[in-house]
């Protein structure tokens, strides 16, 4: 990319960032390698560092500690902004475009000054905490591989809710048998209720197949559970099994519960509906391929340990429009949770839960699950009366980010600008993978220069305000 230093600095050094500009000055074209020294010698001023480049951070956080003099990072955190994938540019950014050098300017400018603003005040946190107790719920064949690759990591159990398929002979981990009544909870506190109605008690089965040999119908498989459709009342299974007492055709439903650390679902269906399930949980469906359960393998195999993530949201119960006097009202932040992270507390006399006032304060609100909560921010966006707002980054410092970056493409000449506001994860893999083909794929534009990107955790944060 061609880079106009000089013009960035100017634009750069402005009413909100009066000390701007004065390293943009020397364009340097190979930072991280030849010129290393140049870094190197910024380092050693002590200041705060801002690399524009994200490609090769760990190289320069390598630099630093080698630079005799150079604050730790500890001391003085190095901060880096992605001014070239992340902005998805167009083909006339190309280094060979006539002028681009110049037109590049105001864009670049503003997403380095962006970068430069202050990083947001803390706010509280929510924990988790895994011990490894992981619940595999399928088909025999899937759910054995699964726990297979896992055994070794996690304390593996398995729930088979059918007959079918097989498990190994050796007993390598906890297995049960039944529907699956209930299913509550996130990441560390899972709550599984299932109720067995199998003959085939799997805790007393010695796998020795005996069972699977006398069965006229063969209605028995190496899963080691009857199928009843089959089974046509002969008994010999019971017979065969007398040692161990394993079968019961009389024995009533059973009904169990416990509790797991992490949930991995290899039913067709999930168990949880909702759009945004709790951390912790896992759904690869039986019919997809062998990738996608390796992913969610590898993926469960972290979740050990302790966890955190930001209390996105703010709540103030007394004015909630929830209900007042036992009377419903307003609904419209539990009825958009795709979480389904917040629930009435109209019958709980207002206690609330997750919410900074004081029980009894509340005159009959909601409960918002901090848990549960994946920072979408949506209820934010439908509460009518603000009694719910984003914590993380809040409205003010969400309007200084794109104050900033308006104010500074304007500085530097830009006209008509257009703030894409994009998610952090999603969203901004696809502006990189925009912004890479525009650079070979003539058919791929990119974006137009004068669109700012502006990441936020989640696009239905952005509220009007």
């Amino acid at each position: 990319m061609a880079l106009d230093g000089p013009a960035l600095a100017r634009a750069l050094t402005g009413p909100q960032n009066p000390d701007g500009g004065s390293g943009a000055e020397v364009v340097h074209t190979t930072l991280c390698r030849r010129e290393a020294g140049s870094f190197q010698r910024a380092a050693k001023d002590g200041d705060d560092l801002l690399v524009a480049c994200t490609q090769e951070s760990r190289l320069f956080l390598e630099l630093n500690e080698q630079t005799d003099g150079a604050p730790g990072v500890a001391e003085r955190p190095i901060r880096f902004v992605d001014i070239r994938e992340a902005a998805g540019w167009s083909r006339d950014a190309l280094p060979q475009a006539a002028g681009s050098a110049a037109r590049l300017t105001p864009k670049i400018a503003a997403l380095i000054a962006a970068a430069q603003l202050p990083e947001s005040d803390p706010v509280p946190t929510v924990s988790y905490r895994s011990a490894g107790r992981v619940l595999v719920i399928g088909m025999a064949d899937q759910a054995q591989r699964a726990a297979n690759l896992l055994a070794d990591k996690l304390d593996v159990s398995i729930l088979l809710p059918n007959a079918g398929g097989r498990l190994t002979q050796q007993r390598d981990a906890a297995v049960h048998a039944g529907r699956v009544d209930s299913i509550n909870g996130w990441l560390g506190a899972f709550q599984v209720k299932w109720t067995s109605t199998n003959p085939i008690d799997l805790d007393l089965c010695t796998r020795c197949n005996a069972c699977i040999d006398v069965c006229p119908e063969n209605a028995i498989d190496f899963s080691y559970q009857i199928d009843l459709s089959l089974c046509k009342n002969h008994r010999d299974c019971v017979a065969v099994c007398e040692a161990a007492g394993a079968i019961d055709f009389q024995r009533a439903p059973q009904q169990q519960s416990e509790q797991f650390d992490l949930i991995l679902d290899l039913g067709k269906q999930p168990l949880f509906a909702m759009h945004q399930p709790p951390q912790g949980y896992l759904h690869v469906a039986d019919r997809d391929d062998a990738g996608s359960l390796f992913a969610a393998v590898l993926k469960m195999r972290e979740w050990v340990g302790e966890f955190e993530k930001p209390k996105f949201f703010q709540y103030k119960a007394k004015i909630c429009a929830h209900s007042r006097n036992q009377v419903i009202g307003c609904r419209a932040c539990i009825d958009v949770c795709s979480a389904e992270a917040i629930r009435s507390d109209a019958s709980l006399k207002g206690r609330v839960t997750g919410s900074s006032q004081a029980a009894g304060d509340a005159p009959g609100g909601i409960i918002v699950e901090p848990h549960l909560c994946v920072g979408c921010g949506a209820c934010t966006t439908v509460c009518p009366s603000g009694a719910i707002s984003y914590a993380t980054p809040r409205p003010a410092e969400q309007g200084r980010r794109i104050r900033t970056m308006l104010s500074t493409y304007s500085r530097a000449g830009g006209k008509d600008a257009v703030v894409l506001l994009h998610s952090q994860q999603a969203g901004a893999d696809l502006l990189r993978a925009v912004g890479r083909a525009a650079r070979s794929d003539k058919s791929v534009r990119g974006l137009p220069l004068r669109v700012l990107p502006l990441d936020a955790w989640h696009t239905a944060s952005v509220g009007i305000d």
